[in-house]
């Protein structure tokens, strides 16, 4: 009996609790309101408005009304599809966004508040900018690279786009899309590889959100001709005076530079007894002309542009065995930085970064790639994380024409 009057007691409690919550929650206006009246609100009035590229700010200023709760803008998008966009009593603004093309229409304004009643349409005539995807597309350059194209463009305002590659077939006359480029880059770049040393029409189209999307720029491009280095002849090799740095024990061999695994792995990794700067050697087992290297960051453990991830280095090169630790023994290729397409502070990573960290890194060797090499020096002289003695690669792969496929 006892036990069944503490259960009792207990749920008298409980709803005693739920009854007062109630209470004090239907006071406050801002969470729990019932209709009051079926009066109206006011029109805004004093409006203005600035138009922008795909849309407009409107300004306004708010009838007096006590129970005001929003100030609403509906409008059509460039297909025809009506749509709205709210602001709360408070904010005398509302963005008027996502158009493409520029066009007058009108838009109405219509204030509603706390008990479901709306005011008569304030009609505003807008005229927004073209969208900057418009102005984004006149910006575009197609030019021959190494095994395809390379596409640049120039996106001031940084805005959240999507640039579409296509490859038209030459049998029929289709477009086929062969890539998606998601990007807010203010200063952008793509290359867009895989193609033989044949003429063939490249075409790209610019897209937002929105999806609002431009006409096709295109061009007839025959692409460089390049070969990837065959990964199978790949050796450790030291020459004297620089030792083979790795981190013990741990799966972290030089090997696994050209295991074809990418960044999702064990990579090659020295170790805190090292300092940088630090060189890591190897042989490519095959002499060849380089026009490109793609270097695959750790993506694990959140590595990703952070940690121990090489951030500068230095590529040198050797056609012979005749090199020691001195560099003017050796051929300079080039001095590249691994750099965050958004720019943003270390462990902050957008789908851009990550994008185009997991595809790999491409640097162009300018300095005497007309220079055949075999023997291969990586010069490692700061990482992501910065001030640590640890530098980690995935993976390394090479690119150009290959001189011979005999071993020298």
């Amino acid at each position: 009996m006892k036990r069944i009057k503490s259960v009792i007691m207990k749920r008298i409690n409980l709803l005693t609790f739920l009854l007062m919550w109630l209470m004090m929650a239907c006071g406050e206006e801002n969470r729990w309101q019932y209709a009051t009246d079926n009066i109206p609100p006011g029109q805004v009035s004093n409006v203005e408005v600035e138009n922008v590229p795909g849309g407009s700010i409107i300004t306004y200023t708010v009838p007096s009304d006590d129970d005001l709760l929003y100030v609403k803008a509906v409008y059509r998008m460039s297909d025809g599809t009506q749509v709205e966009q709210k602001s709360s009593a408070t904010n005398p603004k509302i963005i008027v966004e996502g158009l493409g093309r520029s066009k007058k229409q009108t838009a109405q304004l219509i204030c509603g508040d706390r008990s479901g009643n709306e005011s008569e349409p304030y009609p505003v005539e807008i005229e927004p900018l073209d969208a900057t995807i418009y102005e984004i597309k006149k910006s575009i350059e197609m030019f021959p690279d190494y095994g395809g194209i390379l596409l640049t463009w120039s996106n001031p305002l940084k805005t959240n786009t999507v640039f579409t590659l296509y490859v038209r077939d030459e049998e029929d006359g289709t477009y086929e899309e062969v890539e998606n480029i998601y990007t807010a880059s203010e200063e952008g770049k793509y290359n867009l590889r895989g193609f033989p040393a044949e003429e063939r029409t490249f075409a790209v189209c610019v897209r937002d959100r929105w999806r609002n999307r431009t006409d096709t720029v295109s061009g007839n491009i025959i692409p460089l001709f390049e070969e990837q280095m065959d990964r199978r002849k790949f050796v450790r090799w030291n020459p004297a005076g620089i030792p083979y740095l790795v981190l013990p024990n741990q799966g972290w061999e030089i090997e696994n530079l050209w295991n074809g695994m990418g960044g999702d792995q064990n990579g090659w990794s020295s170790s805190q007894t090292h300092t940088i700067p630090q060189s890591i050697t190897f042989d490519m087992g095959q002499l060849a002309l380089l026009n490109r290297i793609k270097v695959f960051q750790r993506t694990t453990a959140n590595q990703l542009f952070s940690g121990y991830n090489v951030k500068r280095f230095q590529l040198w090169a050797s056609p012979h065995t005749n090199v020691n630790a001195d560099f003017a023994t050796w051929l300079f290729m080039g001095d590249f930085t691994s750099v965050k397409p958004s720019g943003l502070p270390d462990g902050q990573l957008t789908e851009e970064d990550n994008a185009y960290g997991a595809a790999g890194e491409d640097y162009m060797i300018q300095e005497n790639r007309l220079t055949p090499v075999r023997y291969i020096r990586v010069y490692i002289l700061s990482t992501h994380g910065g001030g640590m003695n640890v530098a980690q690669f995935c993976e390394i792969d090479f690119f150009g024409q290959i001189v011979t496929e005999e071993d020298e």
